[in-house]
């Protein structure tokens, strides 16, 4: 009943070694059985390990192909790879859960084997495990469990044997209880427990689970044809749980979909002949079509970066929503020195976050687009640093060669990346890359952005929030200057705050006949009569900006980061703060994990530009000024494809609208 290893006489002559091939009673020391027990663990995780590498290695095998893929050519990325590396947390919480219970009393004095423990654990497993974890499962599809825990495992949807220990943190803690721990002790307290039914146990649940993942039938074809099949479900069985979410809960015995009427079967030739499996297939060997390249907002937010830490990104993004919270800061004893080799050291200076389909809302037959996220790996404050320019420079341009590399078709510069100090809004990096870059162009995004701002802001004066002048800080910058310009042309009268007098003459050039609508200012008293502010600039900010702002006045902000600080405004309860620049996208149009430290659903409305860009099929940089042509072009693409303005919020937090304002009666 031992490995083989066990039982050579060169292991045997070890004292410790003969202690392990005592009897059950002649073990008198408990820590001579502590040390067998720690053993068999340890035995029994490594078994684990190894049967999963086997299953993984047979799944991507050409004999997993000739039994025919459930889904044909399934697009595995690095991402998932690197999300689904969580498995062997699993493992070490199951042997941590074990050890704890043999302390606890359990599993001492087993024999190594016991027949009647066989069919208590078939018992155990059919009325405890199955009915427990059906009820539990459909929790989880809740959608407030869902969104809080199990939506990290359904994130795979082409499924492999890593997928089945794909899980959160917190829900893998709890099978770690219910389905590794409770069953085996049980199985103990009835005195039927062994070293080989419980190494067993485990591999059996292991082979059932990661089989049942791979994209490949194990089960011949006999058993799949005969009625005994709805004895243990199929790989195919479950993946149809992987893309009709409501329906095949069962863990492997399809009896509680069948008894609870959550049943879908489906033969894998059905699935293979028929329809296919998954709603929208990433097309293989396909291009990605569109990169979205971003950087860290602050230090702390690289612990939000799922690629970069797979176990604490998930959490942090499930309980935190983005935000910086006290007990980080331990944190940054291990950030800085890491932050320190990456903003300086890091030879590539980026890596990928994750690959997401976006699908056209206007058409039924539109095409998939696959996009991807990249992170420069230099936070927001590394940016203003002059010394860092040219760093951050050459990685912005090496990760736009290497996306052509990649045939990607559109880069979108996000944050700081294309700030006028970094390279002029892209303009530095065409010169730079001059003849290189031929097939990919260069989106700064800005169009759409000054677009979501100017009809936001006019969707606000028809529905009454202001009617009068408007005042913007931030107003001589890409964005600025064209709100600016697209407002005058409606006759109404903005002031530009700026301390540059030749700026504002350049763009009160361009106004032509509404010059007279464009009004210079370099104090923010002047803004005293304005009852909508548009800041689009972190400086002035504060309290300085907040005593200048006058009573019953509109704010909207479209600067990264705000202006106002989100405790003062509090103190100004007669002031409407909302958030611009933002556009929300349908999940069924598109659907990142990863969702560049916005509340779900939300996007960088210069980040959603790229994507307009790609769908447009613009073949042409979108760099530098932002043309005021353009922009209905960008805005009616962007409103027709899926996209739309947000739900009001201030600091990203949803708000209740006031009523309008009642501009007669505050005049009087």
């Amino acid at each position: 009943v031992f490995p083989p290893f066990l039982t050579s006489s060169k292991f045997r002559r070890n004292s410790f070694c003969r202690r392990f091939h005592m009897s059950a009673s002649e073990i008198e020391d408990p820590t001579d059985e502590f040390l067998i027990f720690l053993v068999w663990a340890l035995f029994l995780c490594g078994a684990r390990v190894a049967l999963l590498k086997c299953l993984t290695k047979l799944s991507h095998s050409d004999y997993a192909k000739s039994l025919g893929k459930i889904t044909k050519n399934p697009h595995i990325t690095n991402i998932q790879v690197q999300r689904e590396s969580v498995w062997i947390y699993g493992h070490l919480y199951d042997l941590g859960a074990t050890i704890a219970l043999f302390y606890a009393g359990f599993f001492r004095g087993m024999p190594m084997f016991n027949i009647q423990g066989l069919f208590i654990h078939i018992a155990v497993h059919v009325f405890f495990t199955e009915l427990v974890f059906y009820w539990i499962h459909r929790l989880l599809h809740q959608p407030f469990f869902y969104k809080q825990f199990h939506f990290y495992h359904h994130k795979s949807i082409n499924t492999e044997p890593t997928t089945a220990l794909s899980f959160d943190v917190v829900e893998r803690l709890l099978y770690t209880i219910l389905f590794f721990s409770i069953p085996p002790a049980i199985v103990y307290l009835l005195g039927a427990q062994s070293y080989t039914m419980f190494v067993a146990y485990y591999l059996w649940f292991d082979l059932m689970n990661e089989g049942g993942h791979a994209n490949f039938e194990m089960w011949p074809r006999w058993y799949r044809n005969s009625p005994i099949r709805y004895l243990f479900r199929t790989a195919s069985y479950h993946a149809i749980h992987h893309t009709k979410f409501r329906k095949n809960f069962a863990l492997f015995m399809p009896f509680t979909d069948f008894l609870f009427g959550t049943v879908d079967w489906k033969k894998k030739e059905d699935l293979m002949n028929s329809e296919p499996l998954l709603p929208v297939q990433m097309r293989p060997n396909k291009n990605l079509d569109f990169l979205l390249l971003v950087h860290a907002g602050s230090m702390a937010s690289e612990l939000y970066s799922w690629s970069l830490h797979p176990i604490v990104g998930p959490l942090l993004q499930l309980k935190n929503k983005y935000t910086h919270r006290l007990w980080m800061y331990p944190f940054y004893l291990y950030l800085i020195p890491s932050w320190t080799y990456m903003g300086y050291f890091d030879k590539i200076g980026y890596h990928e976050e994750e690959e997401f389909m976006f699908v056209p809302k206007s058409k039924t037959d539109s095409p998939t687009y696959l996009g991807t996220t990249w992170i420069v790996r230099n936070f927001g404050a590394q940016y203003i640093f002059p010394f860092f320019k040219k760093l951050i420079q050459e990685r912005i341009e090496r990760a736009i060669l290497d996306a052509q590399k990649q045939g990607i078709r559109v880069v979108g510069l996000g944050n700081f990346n294309k700030a006028e100090w970094i390279n002029h809004g892209g303009l530095d990096i065409i010169e730079s890359l001059k003849d290189k870059l031929t097939t990919t162009y260069i989106s700064h995004g800005d169009t759409l952005s000054a677009s979501v701002v100017y009809h936001y802001a006019m969707r606000l004066r028809e529905q009454k929030y202001w009617f009068k002048n408007v005042f913007m800080t931030g107003a001589t910058s890409k964005i600025g200057r064209a709100i600016c310009l697209q407002m005058v042309r409606q006759n109404i009268k903005v002031l530009m705050f700026t301390q540059s007098r030749a700026r504002y003459e350049e763009i009160a050039e361009e106004a032509g006949a509404y010059r007279s609508n464009l009004i210079f200012t370099d104090k923010l008293s002047a803004g005293a009569d304005c009852d909508l502010w548009l800041t689009g600039k972190m400086i002035p900010g504060g309290k300085e900006l907040l005593d200048a702002i006058p009573k019953f006045t509109t704010v909207v902000n479209f600067a990264v980061p705000d202006p106002l600080p989100q405790e003062s405004i509090t103190s100004r309860p007669d002031i409407l703060h909302l958030d611009s620049g933002l556009l929300h996208y349908d999940p069924k149009v598109m659907s990142p994990y990863f969702t560049w430290l916005l509340p779900e659903g939300n996007i960088y409305a210069c980040l959603a530009g790229c994507i307009v860009h790609s769908v447009l099929g613009i073949q042409a940089h979108e760099v530098g000024p932002v043309k005021i042509e353009d922009m209905d072009k960008y805005w009616d693409a962007a409103m027709e494809i899926g996209f739309t303005i947000p739900p009001p919020s201030s600091f990203y937090h949803p708000i209740t609208m006031p009523p309008p304002r009642n501009y007669d009666r505050e005049v009087c």
